[in-house]
């Protein structure tokens, strides 16, 4: 509790029911709710790595994402195609990032995106074009490496998602509201607090450092802000226990006919689980881009129910707020309730429909005169139309080099080619962690669990679209992801051909 904010700090008007030992609702602003919304950006892979952070709270694991980001962090680089693969799966990109940079409250603590060319100006002012990477160190078609960085004089100067006069008031499960007379009378009553002599104003500073608690609350608590501001170092408890209902994702557009994947499970029978998938690059690289998607893109595929803590009423709220009123520009509301990937990140076999945030085309505009530049160069990144206009001596346009190519490959409009580099099979366990399989490693993993071969059982199984949002949702509560993303799959063969 504290009486005024310094810099770094946010100040919330907090009603607290003294009886019930809860908050009731935060009144903020926009530093505040900037903040909030700046959840559904994260790319889950950047989420993860945050939560695992000592703070107040426990560190913690996210379903069985965050197995597979650490299988990730194992993985010799030999099996991605190039290091920049590992690179964009452990520091995954913010659509938004531009956003977010400059919110009072900034969570992410992802490098800033940074623009390179070859190390050979020469090679980047051709006429013909060059080759643009926002990874340093990447190959150039020339050989040499793309080590120049380039900055960008058309980077917009973004700040936040609502307007500096919007005020919220906020209730213990994350239900943002516009701050009116209705909602601030009725909200108390709704939430169960009739006795108002037991309701204390309270102001209540929100430092940096209180950023990663709120977080790790709103994934998996349904009173993250009680639990901040009232339970200092209450332990969230990531063991829950889960309906069956929590893994329907009901019905799906779209689901027949599209790109389809096979898998070989290994199935316990005693149990009904799956112990382990072999499976090509194509699983591999669908498992691995779960680290790349936005946690507002994955509630939109979910339809708001990821059954994520307090997310799900976050998310749910945000997309009935006026966009015109309580927006920066009307088409804010939009992007952070249907995230896109980071420009890059797409594959261009993925079966889940997420989009690449799109960009501008660029050129490099180079200073030739050095007599300003101490003898250098100065160049610079800009969307410039008509460069024909300059001489190729001083503007060219470029293109981006795809990540995955070791040979100065162009991007392709329909995404990248993958992450796995393709071999004969994958092992993929139950909380989805990746290694490449062989014979001994399978037998190894079966030796460890003392299971006899009379309990298993192989089956292959065919998955699609739904399956593939079966497995995402499962993947961000469930330790068994294969288990209960593929549950449907997993009744005995007598019991599916038993007459009704």
């Amino acid at each position: 509790m504290a009486e005024s904010a310094t810099e770094n700090q946010v100040a919330l008007r907090v009603l607290i029911d003294e009886k019930k030992n809860k908050v009731v609702f935060v009144q903020a602003g926009k530093d505040f709710v900037d903040f909030l919304l700046s959840f559904l950006t994260l790319p889950l892979g950047t989420i993860v790595r945050l939560v695992s952070k000592e703070s107040n709270m426990k560190k913690v694991s996210i379903g069985s994402l965050s197995s597979l980001y650490e299988s990730v962090a194992n993985l010799d680089e030999s099996h991605f195609w190039t290091d920049t693969c590992k690179e964009m799966l452990l520091q995954p990109r913010n659509a938004m990032e531009s956003y977010c940079q400059n919110i009072k409250l900034n969570i992410d603590d992802t490098e800033k995106t940074k623009y390179f060319i070859c190390e050979d100006l020469d090679c980047s002012r051709k006429r013909s074009g060059g080759l643009l990477s926002t990874f340093t160190n990447q190959r150039c078609k020339c050989g040499k490496p793309m080590n120049r960085e380039i900055f960008n004089r058309i980077s917009p100067a973004n700040k936040g998602f609502v307007p500096e006069t919007a005020t919220f008031i906020i209730s213990d499960d994350l239900k943002v509201k516009p701050d009116d007379f209705q909602n601030s009378v009725c909200l108390p009553i709704n939430l169960g607090s009739e006795d108002f002599d037991a309701i204390k104003l309270v102001i209540v500073n929100v430092t940096q450092n209180d950023t990663l608690d709120l977080l790790t609350g709103s994934l998996f608590s349904t009173t993250p802000l009680t639990d901040l501001f009232l339970r200092k170092k209450q332990l969230i408890e990531n063991a829950q226990t889960r309906s069956v209902s929590d893994f329907d994702i009901g019905e799906v557009e779209g689901n027949d006919g599209g790109q389809r994947m096979k898998i070989k499970a290994l199935i316990r029978k005693s149990n009904n689980t799956i112990l382990f998938a072999l499976a090509e690059e194509d699983f591999v690289d669908f498992i691995l881009s779960f680290l790349t998607f936005p946690l507002g893109g994955v509630e939109h595929m979910l339809n708001g129910n990821s059954c994520l803590g307090s997310i799900d009423n976050l998310y749910n709220s945000i997309i009935h707020l006026d966009p015109n009123r309580y927006f920066r520009s009307f088409d804010l509301q939009d992007k952070l309730v249907k995230s896109q990937l980071a420009h890059q990140f797409k594959l261009n076999n993925q079966m889940l429909p997420f989009e690449e945030v799109p960009i501008p085309d660029y050129t490099c505009y180079s200073d030739t005169n050095i007599n300003n530049n101490n003898g250098k160069i100065s160049c610079y990144l800009t969307s410039l139309q008509g460069y024909e206009r300059f001489t190729s001596e001083v503007c060219a346009p470029l293109s981006y080099l795809e990540p995955q190519s070791s040979t100065g490959q162009k991007y392709s409009t329909c995404g990248g080619k993958g992450f796995a580099k393709k071999m004969s099979l994958y092992m993929v366990t139950d909380d989805l962690v990746i290694t490449p399989s062989s014979s001994i490693s399978a037998i190894s993993f079966l030796t460890q669990l003392r299971i006899p071969p009379s309990d298993l059982e192989e089956r292959v199984i065919n998955i699609g679209k739904k399956e593939g949002l079966s497995l995402l949702k499962a993947s961000l509560f469930s330790s068994s992801a294969l288990t209960n993303g593929l549950r449907q799959f997993l009744k005995p063969i007598k019991e599916e051909n038993s007459p009704n």
